[in-house]
């Protein structure tokens, strides 16, 4: 961390909003594993057929999801190599060419997150009917 603190200081913000994204897909990730396995085991053999299709849709697209995950969690890795590299005057690239990938980065991150957070409404959305009509059914 000692080497960190010759960063600029627009490179050592990249440098902490890099690991901040790194912990949210750390989390996203047990978050995902969690939400298969309760559609799995609790809620697709209890559903219809059109909320089996639909769960199954959204399966598929957090499948999707969690792709695009590993692709950006490369990207983070490398832009982190980048600034550690910047920070012992190793690097061959500029300021700038970091500053064009964490525009990319937070793109990324900011599409996927938005993308995550709908695909999770949908889920909870078809989870609370479900609940809501084993309620119905145990009255």
């Amino acid at each position: 961390m000692e080497t960190l603190s010759k960063l600029p200081a627009r490179a050592l913000e990249y440098y902490i909003n890099v690991r901040r994204w790194k912990t949210h897909l750390e989390f996203f990730n047990l978050e995902v594993v969690f939400l298969n396995r309760l559609i799995k085991e609790h809620f697709l053999q209890s559903s219809g057929e059109d909320r089996i299709n639909r769960l199954t849709e959204l399966g598929s697209k957090l499948s999707i999801l969690v792709n695009e995950k590993h692709h950006i969690i490369g990207l983070l890795d490398q832009q982190l190599r980048n600034l550690e590299l910047l920070a012992e005057d190793l690097l061959s690239e500029g300021l700038d060419e970091l500053s064009e990938k964490q525009a990319d980065l937070e793109c990324r991150m900011t599409d996927l997150i938005h993308q995550y957070r709908e695909v999770k409404k949908e889920l909870y959305n078809i989870i609370e009917g479900i609940l809501d009509d084993r309620k119905l059914s145990v009255n």
